[in-house]
């Protein structure tokens, strides 16, 4: 949440982003040209004109564990010409997070990197998005710029930093057969001079698109949905997300309604200041017992992210307790009480096939969100998001949610899209 300069965001769980001053000659070794020395060429700018659709991969963290959690990434190309790379869509963090070429650390040499310096449309900026260095697009030489260091708390893969400072280019995605075939952002990214092995390193996607609201971005420049609609005409000012067994799809400007099980229950976002999708849970069940009565409150906040389903740590026990107390095998089936969540017109109901793993114990990741600033914090990750298709309307700050139809892809239930 804000607070002055400084903003808490959800990233694969969560974030602490705040601005520092940095002396750096990032390309003292990389510089291939005196380019960066031209005008500034603003980036290319292809708003959307229609229904986008960006497809999905499921893909396995970086590990030789037969458990390890799974996210679902898909592609994006950066400068011109274009570089691409694999990203993770994230609706709890606001902004596109790259490793720059600069970077030295096993995390980002192990990963695609973004160079400023092979992009003729690349500019160094300030978080206002002035020119780091007047008169050179690439700063040179020792230079005071603004950077940001993020802590990532992530539930599945652990916590780690990363210091960052802001490049200003296109970001463009392609489009899944529909009639708008490429859509680009101006954007101020976060190009990390430094990441830690940990989360980053088992992470299977090079870099990480945020697409939480416009308070989770360190600048109004590094918002990518604030930015991508800003110059869109046409379309509706929503995107939803679908997961499936092995793929998934992110709609932007419209949905369809066809693998849908019911039509779309819409609420109202909790606290839209903090820059989270998320939504009031009325109460938390284990089949028909209370385990968490709410009464202190208690969020739900959507975290494609998320591999497993977040748990503040505080509440992380006793959830855990009631689940295994109910789990079973018959057979060869993992079978036990409902996990359900009371949202008043809706309840998102999880089965033990969902939250289980091939032991048939729960799979939980704990939030280590200390209260009272955080209370009854639960991510819905891959485990809600494979039963229940996500509806975000950017103008009106709603999350809508939708049981997902089964189809070829398995016994999962998966979706696609809503009408509204």
């Amino acid at each position: 949440m804000p607070c002055s300069m400084s903003k808490c965001c959800l990233a694969a769980c969560f974030a602490l982003l705040s601005p520092l001053s940095t002396h750096a000659d990032l390309g003292a070794a990389l510089r291939r040209s005196s380019s960066a020395r031209a005008p500034a060429a603003l980036p290319a700018d292809a708003p959307l004109s229609g229904v986008f659709v960006i497809p999905l991969e499921r893909v396995k963290a970086r590990s030789d564990d037969a458990e390890a959690p799974s996210f679902y990434v898909g592609k994006v190309s950066v400068g011109h010409p274009a570089q691409p790379l694999q990203v993770l869509f994230d609706t709890s963090s606001g902004q596109v997070i790259l490793p720059h070429r600069a970077c030295k650390n096993t995390a980002c040499l192990e990963h695609r990197s973004f160079s400023p310096w092979a992009s003729s449309t690349a500019m160094d900026v300030n978080f206002n998005g002035t020119e780091v260095q007047a008169g050179h697009r690439l700063a040179e030489g020792l230079v005071t710029r603004d950077g940001a260091v993020v802590t990532y708390m992530q539930s599945d893969l652990g916590e780690g930093e990363v210091t960052a400072v802001l490049v200003r280019d296109s970001v463009c995605m392609e489009s899944a057969g529909q009639s708008t075939s490429r859509a680009c952002v101006d954007l101020a990214v976060l190009a990390a001079t430094k990441m830690d092995d940990a989360p980053f390193r088992a992470m299977p996607n090079d870099g990480i698109v945020g697409l939480g609201l416009a308070n989770l971005a360190v600048s109004p420049m590094s918002s990518f949905v604030a930015r991508l609609l800003e110059g869109s005409r046409n379309i509706l000012p929503q995107f939803g997300i679908r997961f499936g067994a092995e793929s998934g799809e992110i709609h932007f400007g419209a949905h369809d309604s066809s693998r849908l099980m019911s039509p779309l229950r819409w609420f109202p976002v909790d606290h839209p200041e903090d820059g989270y999708w998320q939504v009031a849970i009325k109460a938390v069940y284990v089949g028909s017992d209370i385990v968490d009565n709410c009464e202190r409150g208690c969020h739900g906040i959507v975290d494609t992210g998320a591999s497993r389903l977040g748990v503040q740590a505080g509440n992380l026990p006793r959830l855990e307790a009631a689940l295994t107390k109910s789990l079973v095998v018959m057979g060869q089936q993992c079978q036990g009480a409902d996990l359900k969540f009371d949202l008043g017109d809706m309840v998102l109901t999880l089965q033990a096939s969902d939250y289980t793993g091939e032991d048939c114990s729960p799979e939980l990741g704990s939030l280590a969100l200390e209260e009272p600033a955080f209370k009854g914090v639960y991510a819905f990750g891959e485990t809600v998001l494979r039963r229940y298709y996500a509806a975000f309307d950017w103008e009106q700050r709603r999350l809508g949610f939708a049981p997902l139809v089964a189809t070829e892809e398995g016994n999962t239930l998966v979706a696609t899209a809503v009408l509204v």
